[in-house]
């Protein structure tokens, strides 16, 4: 934390260091290991500082807070802070700093062919440094003051032109000036938490001090100890979204500030919350309403679709229909469409090469629930809808996809169905949900605009033998979640994932997938399209491997998020290509 300081210089201090000042523009005799100082145009040579004090911190050498006058070289290596250091090449050659700090470090080399130096503090010598050791050594600490008065303060280091007997030169090295604050700064304030994301999100206000470098987080499960929750590196943001919480329970949290000196606050205020539970969609089988139009017969169905308007609900009877529907008709959120029966009740076209089961074509809040669909070329196909739902349906042998939710389809939710046998013609389509369409879609299906089939939920979903992916969700569509799907990859040929999510703002929870054959299971990443494959949550999956691989790989770097809660299964099988967070 920087603090302002009272000048408290004494006017002996102050004729010392005219004193000494004078000493060095003119001179001291030549000596044995001593040089004269070079004499001629040096302007070229010397930098002054652009800023007039800097706070803790760090400050290399190159930094434009230090003065280096005289003639500087830079020697570049690894092994120095930020990669290089500088060398000053001629007697009374010096780099300056203006500070504000309770100490200063200075940082450099030392070796076999270094001289001595003197370090002044506000304007009085406090040392002579010999920068002489036998072997070379990087980001030594050459110099430290002891504790300064709170006052804003000047180090300067001199080249003498002088060296001890044993070394062959009389160069000083600098490679960087470290400001040292040894006071804590604030605690933050106005911490605050609440569930986003089925997650608790929690925000607290910057710092105003200017030398905080990061926060802290810390969580508590009810009354239970804080642990840290942010990781090794602190926090660069004012706000953390805290995944993989057990739903029900009651969290505390508390925030900490950290200094460039590595100073951290108390902690701020601690608030509390609890994780709220899911909420499913309620268009299960069990919510279709028990009175309706009654149809049994592939004509009585179409005919009853045709005409249904919002609030209808139309009932199957047990037995087989030869062949699919296109509803184009909508309901209402408060009056939706329900077309519903039980399993037996069930539409085969006996021929996966054509036709769909079930076609939403446009047709918003439509409700598909119970019901069989067999041997089509897609099983349910939503296109263009909004607010609609298929659930507790089986779906069996088809030719490309199971369920296909697409054009800009969005708050579609896919419930509890069984999914078996897919990709019977084409295996490369043969997913079991797919959301959206491929980017080389987009121009000849969607103006060369995204589809943005978006908040799709597809949860509690059975599904087994699909050919390609078992849930894949395409760049373009945002914010699904993807909960609590048992997944058996056993029968994919055509990719390597099994859950593949290339979209943005995914949340992947609770999901228990079986036999992928890797390198990896869930994936969030996407090549084709920038922007997207970002900001997805994966928590408390289970995912087992045939092969070594990754149960969840992420595209780094795109705020995607793995949780410690997933659990990696098989031979080899590690959780994530990242570091999980807490």
């Amino acid at each position: 934390m920087i603090r302002s300081r009272s000048a408290r210089m004494s006017a002996v201090v102050l004729a010392l260091s005219v004193f000494l000042c004078s000493v060095l523009q003119q001179g001291t005799p030549a000596q044995a290991g001593t040089e004269v100082a070079t004499k001629g145009p040096s302007s070229t040579l010397n930098r002054m500082a652009d800023t007039a004090t800097v706070a803790s911190g760090t400050h290399e050498e190159t930094s434009a807070a230090i003065s280096k006058i005289g003639d500087w070289v830079v020697a570049k290596h690894s092994s120095d802070s930020a990669g290089a250091s500088a060398n000053a090449k001629a007697r009374g050659n010096y780099a300056e700093l203006s500070f504000s700090g309770d100490s200063v470090e200075w940082i450099g080399r030392s070796g076999p062919s270094l001289g001595i130096a003197e370090v002044y503090v506000d304007g009085v010598m406090m040392k002579q440094v010999d920068l002489y050791s036998n072997q070379q050594t990087f980001q030594t600490v050459l110099f430290r003051t002891g504790s300064l008065s709170t006052n804003t303060h000047t180090i300067r280091i001199v080249r003498t032109g002088t060296h001890s007997a044993s070394s062959t030169g009389n160069d000083i090295s600098l490679d960087a000036f470290r400001v040292i604050d040894n006071a804590a700064p604030a605690a933050p304030r106005n911490i605050s938490v609440a569930p986003a994301r089925d997650s608790l999100l929690v925000k607290w206000d910057p710092s105003s001090e200017p030398d905080v470098v990061g926060y802290r987080l810390y969580r508590a499960l009810e009354d239970g100890p804080f642990a840290l929750i942010s990781g090794s590196d602190s926090l660069s943001t004012t706000n953390f979204l805290d995944v993989g919480l057990t739903y029900g329970a009651r969290y505390r949290y508390s925030v900490t500030a950290l200094d460039s000196s590595g100073n951290q606050s108390l902690r701020g205020k601690l608030p509390s919350a609890v994780q709220p539970a899911p909420v499913t969609p309620p268009f299960r089988a069990s919510n279709c309403p028990a009175t309706g139009t009654k149809v049994s017969t592939l004509e009585q169905l179409r005919t009853a679709v045709a005409s249904a308007r919002p609030g209808t609900v139309i009932l199957l009877a047990p037995g087989t229909y030869r062949g699919g529907i296109t509803v184009t008709s909508s309901g209402t959120s408060d009056k939706p469409i329900w077309i519903c029966g039980p399993r037996t009740a069930i539409l085969d076209n006996q021929n996966v090469q054509s036709k769909n089961g079930v076609h939403l074509d446009g047709a918003d809040n439509v409700h598909v629930a119970g019901i069989s669909i067999q041997n089509f070329r897609k099983g349910i196909v939503i296109s263009g809808s909004v607010g609609s739902s298929v659930a507790d349906v089986s779906i069996a042998s088809t030719g490309e996809e199971a369920v296909k939710v697409r054009y800009s389809s969005t708050d579609t939710a896919v419930l509890y169905n069984v999914i078996r046998q897919t990709g019977l013609a084409i295996p490369m389509y043969g997913e079991g949900v797919y959301l959206g369409t491929s980017p080389k879609d987009w121009c000849s299906v969607n103006g060369c605009e995204p589809d943005r089939s978006d908040r799709t939920v597809v949860v509690g979903n059975d599904i087994a033998r699909t050919t390609a992916d078992p849930i894949e969700a395409k760049p373009g569509t945002s914010g699904g979640v993807i909960r609590g799907n048992t997944i058996d990859a056993g029968g994919v040929s055509e990719v390597t994932t099994i859950v593949a999510i290339k979209g943005n703002d995914y949340i992947v929870v609770d999901n228990v997938a079986r036999n992928g054959v890797g390198p990896s299971g869930f994936y969030a990443s996407e090549t084709e399209v920038a922007g997207w494959g970002q900001n997805n949550i994966f928590a408390r999956n289970n995912v087992a491997l045939l092969n070594a691989g990754v149960a969840i790989y992420v595209k780094t770097g795109a705020n995607n998020v793995v949780d410690c809660s997933n659990t990696p299964a098989g031979q080899g099988v590690e959780r994530s290509n990242v570091v999980c967070q807490k």
